[in-house]
């Protein structure tokens, strides 16, 4: 009997979670998440907007808005501005170039540089001849990234630089980023959903569920390489390094995962993670995961180089 009541009790938990009557069409929980947890960045909660699909992303035609990293002992300003697409601007180029499409999270972004500061525009002026497009969002994973890659107008780019990991590793309601797309689906269709009684039952019960599981992660990852070499792409990895990687030789696993993976599918990777030990120089980095102007520098780089290979070569066969 007392189970029989948990469980009713469970359920009409779990169904007060739907959204409100009230709320706006396109508001979830993940939206909420994102729009909460942004104090160290003052400013930023006016680059974000609701999306069906995507949870979040940047809203078109920023010009230019104030922002900061704010830590307890220093704080970085930086402005954005975004283009009609919604994407963060990049300088422009002259005539008829070649689109390289770089997939990312807030440090393709570019937290907490300029816009013509970010990793992708450096590689821009590095290499005459490419349009370059910066689609990295914060807080973005590596599913909503192959999501953005999916959901792709217009002639495929010439090359696909994809750099995912920090974000799919944190766990913020306890549902992947599939089970909450396919609760929100559900919610949005007034239909009960397995995912709701799946996340209150992760609230009370031990450890955490993250965004993307390993396998999940390599999952993703894999179906961006598979997309970029039927549109005749050219995928690029890049395994994106954290602050104390510059000090000690520290392996994380989702970077050792994208190193088999481009073994495995035979796809260019620039691995970050030695050019930073080499440099040996933790002022590099803004905090754990964000570089500075001298980080994104390097990384343009040791980028620019690879990008510069395989825009050239030859279109993949579709």
């Amino acid at each position: 009997m007392r189970r029989t009541i948990l469980v009713i009790s469970l359920l009409a938990a779990a169904a007060s979670m739907a959204n409100p009557p009230g709320a706006a069409p396109n508001e979830n929980p993940r939206w909420a998440f994102l729009t909460t947890n942004l104090g160290v960045f003052p400013g930023t909660e006016q680059l974000f907007e609701p999306d069906e699909k995507l949870f979040w992303k940047l809203r078109p035609n920023l010009r230019p808005v104030a922002a900061s990293e704010k830590l307890p002992d220093v704080e970085y300003p930086f402005t954005v501005s975004t283009g009609p697409d919604g994407h963060r601007l990049t300088p422009k180029s002259g005539g008829k170039n070649e689109t390289v499409l770089f997939l990312g999270d807030s440090c393709t972004f570019g937290i907490p540089v300029n816009d013509n500061e970010t990793f992708p525009a450096l590689v821009q002026r590095e290499i005459e001849g490419i349009r370059v497009i910066n689609a990295g969002v914060p807080g973005y994973s590596a599913f909503q990234g192959r999501l953005v890659l999916e959901n792709w107008s217009g002639p495929a780019p010439a090359a696909v630089v994809i750099t995912f990991w920090p974000n799919g590793r944190s766990s913020w309601d306890h549902l992947s980023d599939l089970e909450h797309q396919e609760l929100l689906a559900a919610e949005r269709q007034g239909e009960f959903s397995r995912h709701r009684l799946t996340r209150l039952l992760r609230r009370v019960s031990p450890g955490t569920r993250p965004r993307l599981n390993d396998e999940e992660f390599a999952a993703e990852i894999r179906k961006m390489i598979a997309w970029c070499r039927e549109h005749g792409s050219r995928p690029i990895l890049q395994v994106w390094p954290v602050q104390k990687q510059s000090l000690e030789a520290v392996e994380i696993d989702r970077q050792a995962q994208l190193r088999q993976i481009a073994a495995a599918k035979n796809v260019p990777l620039v691995d970050l993670v030695p050019h930073v030990r080499k440099a040996a120089d933790p002022a590099l980095f803004a905090d754990n995961i964000h570089m500075r102007q001298a980080g994104y520098k390097l990384v343009a780089k040791v980028l620019a180089p690879a990008v510069q290979s395989e825009w050239r070569r030859a279109p993949l066969k579709r």
